[in-house]
């Protein structure tokens, strides 16, 4: 019997990201999810989940109030059905107010395949599910929604790189396969509609790495970027998540941030055109 996952988030991307994670490392799992707590609370009613991953902070019912409510129900009590907040709320007034409702574990954000596949596998151990969680299936072809937020997650998390769970042994889903080239290439970026130059520095089939000014914009983790590249006369807009930021001096007044994109893009004809490129670096 399969395990079935509960994913609720208020933000496409964010529930995108996650589902698609664990199908990839667990494909026997049935995940389901929610744009907030009132349609969880609807689907929890009418389907048994062996788990609820949940963000902290949505409209019109928070993660934790969730969390209470489910506490109160016979079916999804704590020594039962695994609660895991994803929150980037660490204070301690916040833990002690969820720790007291019944939560399993955290998962901080902004978090990385890797760290989202230990949680999930450490809560499903200690509530005695793992046999279920990692035993094999073959996972059906599904169809996907249109946009950004239904990119694969193997584009999302680093390409082609083969993702196996043996027991409780993780290996990292982020690891790409392909080759990254040190570049010096001056463009144009795109974060939050603004638009400003930047300097590719590192570049790959699933990845780059770019210079920007701090006084630019500060880019947000898991954020979206559009990256204009040109190759052979034609410019294309390729699409990215931001995966890091760092300051490239090691105090808070840096000029330069150093970020890295990966990219989201699953389109043949960018995929020829990105593969082109590479090889041409």
């Amino acid at each position: 019997m399969s395990l079935k996952i509960l994913v609720v988030d208020d933000a496409s991307f964010t529930r995108d990201l996650i589902r698609r994670t664990l199908r990839k490392q667990f494909p026997a799992v049935e995940i389901e999810d929610a744009v907030n707590g009132r349609k969880a609370q609807q689907l929890l009613n009418k389907t048994q989940f062996d788990m609820i991953l949940c963000d902290w902070e949505m409209p019109e019912m928070t993660g934790v109030e969730l969390l209470k409510w489910c506490r109160e129900q016979p079916k999804y009590l704590k020594e039962d059905v695994p609660f895991l907040m994803i929150t980037s709320r660490g204070d301690k007034n916040h833990v002690v107010e969820a720790v007291q409702a019944g939560v399993t574990d955290y998962l901080g954000k902004p978090f990385s395949g890797e760290q989202l596949i230990n949680k999930v596998f450490a809560a499903a151990k200690k509530h005695k599910l793992s046999a279920q969680l990692t035993s094999k299936k073959p996972k059906a072809a599904s169809g996907s929604s249109q946009g950004i937020a239904a990119a694969s997650i193997d584009v999302l998390m680093g390409g082609a790189s083969k993702v196996t769970s043996q027991g409780s042994k993780i290996i990292n889903p982020t690891e790409p396969e392909v080759s990254v080239k040190d570049v010096k290439i001056p463009t144009l970026v795109r974060f939050e509609n603004k638009q400003f130059r930047c300097m590719v520095i590192k570049f790959g089939k699933q990845e780059a790495t770019m210079l920007i000014k701090s006084d630019d914009v500060v880019p947000q983790v898991l954020g979206q970027s559009v990256l204009d590249l040109e190759h052979n006369g034609a410019v294309n807009r390729l699409n990215y998540y931001v995966e890091s930021v760092a300051t490239t001096e090691k105090k808070p007044d840096s000029t330069f941030l150093t970020v890295v994109l990966r990219l989201i893009d699953q389109d043949a004809d960018k995929e020829a055109f990105i593969k082109s490129l590479f090889d041409h670096l």
